[in-house]
């Protein structure tokens, strides 16, 4: 019975994990993104939605396994390690993400607001920003044509790539 212990043990700790990743891709805190190289650099297109439908299916899983052992007890020496919750952060407003943040992979190209003119991959790209409010402004001093989207800047060549999901402002 204790391989059945452990299993449930971890099922419940991956279950409590799972919800506060679910609670901040909600919020706006944790987003996903899928990268793809292009000659002009990243296409980055938004999977946020897709890891709020595959965190939802997956605690739903968890939930099946848990419910259908009703009767096993975790012991403490069965009993995965608690996982230790982060510090709470405030709710972030509607349309706003967190301030611009470097990529890991590639420390030239930062995420946020970008306020740009024209087409990708061609776009003329004024800057990127931390907040929408931000962009919206310089967007305005820019003159006629100009228009936010959330994406990644890159500091050393000027260059803007955002995913083909995200629609004109």
């Amino acid at each position: 019975m204790a391989a059945i212990e452990d299993i449930v043990g971890w099922c419940r700790v991956e279950r409590l994990r799972l919800a506060h990743q679910l609670e901040e891709l909600q919020s706006g805190w944790l987003r996903t993104y899928e990268k793809q190289a292009q000659e002009q650099g990243w296409l980055e297109i938004d999977t946020t939605a897709q890891s709020i439908d595959l965190c939802r299916q997956y605690i739903s899983e968890l939930n099946a396994i848990v419910a259908r052992y009703p009767d096993v007890s975790v012991t403490p020496a069965a009993a995965p390690l608690p996982v230790v919750p982060p510090v709470a952060r405030p709710a972030m407003p509607p349309g706003e993400h967190p301030p611009l943040s470097r990529d890991a992979i590639h420390p030239d190209w930062l995420h946020g607001w970008g306020v740009v003119k024209g087409n990708q991959p061609n776009w003329d790209c004024k800057g990127a920003y931390a907040t929408r409010a931000e962009a919206d402004d310089e967007a305005a001093k820019a003159g006629a044509g100009y228009y936010v989207r959330w994406g990644s800047y890159n500091e050393r060549t000027k260059e803007f790539t955002s995913g083909p999901a995200f629609s004109r402002v």
